[in-house]
């Protein structure tokens, strides 16, 4: 019932294990012969892809781990300078505050 959801497609075909021959053999595992290679290419095409889909993804995170860490960093920045601002707002509205009870005539009575 699955393939009528899901129609057929080469890609997906599943490769026989049996006869599986790695290109990039060690000096003690003996090289294949054609009949092998033959099967081996399909699986390798596909490993080649699955890798090349890897590199993607771990090249997605590490941006999206530089792009979290400049954030971040923004975001200090950005927190230090609001609290600064709050300083000097506070401290301007206390001086502002004082110069104007100091110089209205009848708030100070003498």
């Amino acid at each position: 019932m699955p393939n009528s959801v899901y129609p057929y497609h080469p890609s997906h075909a599943k490769p026989a294990l049996t006869n599986v021959c790695l290109t990039r053999s060690a000096g003690n595992i003996p090289s294949c012969d054609d009949s092998y290679s033959s099967n081996a290419q399909p699986l390798q095409r596909e490993l080649n892809l699955i890798l090349k889909e890897i590199r993607v993804i771990t090249d997605k995170i590490k941006d999206d781990e530089e792009s979290a860490s400049i954030e971040a960093d923004w975001k200090f920045a950005a927190m230090v300078l609001d609290r600064l601002c709050l300083v000097f707002f506070t401290v301007f509205t206390i001086i502002a505050t004082l110069a104007v009870l100091a110089a209205a005539p009848h708030v100070i009575v003498k």
